[in-house]
């Protein structure tokens, strides 16, 4: 990825078994959306949801097979790999009427 901009790298994980988890994707993104959060009280509540609205995204392109996934996301830089946020994502999300985004957060992820 370019060294500008906003590179992310999200890796699932599906979850066959409690402790055991397999690789299934990796997506590499240069999404700014992961840093709009600049109020540290509030930062880690919104990667959650963000990330969460992304794997969604990502998992319905992929039409992943049902199941938990957890999902890691990354921000690269050249030099290192920082970890943004870990979160647990049930695919497909229960109907609840809300987006990850929207301002009730989301109930099917949490922090892992």
């Amino acid at each position: 990825m370019d060294s500008y901009g906003y590179p992310h790298e999200l890796e699932y994980l599906r979850e066959v078994t409690p402790g055991e988890r397999v690789h299934e994707y990796t997506e590499l993104v240069d999404d700014m959306g992961f840093v709009l959060e600049h109020r540290s009280h509030r930062y880690q509540g919104w990667t959650v949801r963000y990330g969460t609205a992304c794997a969604h995204d990502y998992l319905s392109r992929k039409r992943a097979r049902p199941g938990t996934f957890v999902v890691s996301v990354y921000r690269l830089f050249p030099e290192r790999r920082d970890h943004v946020v870990t979160i647990r994502v049930n695919w497909p999300p229960e109907k609840t009427g809300s987006s990850p985004v929207g301002k009730t957060g989301c109930r099917t992820t949490m922090k892992v």
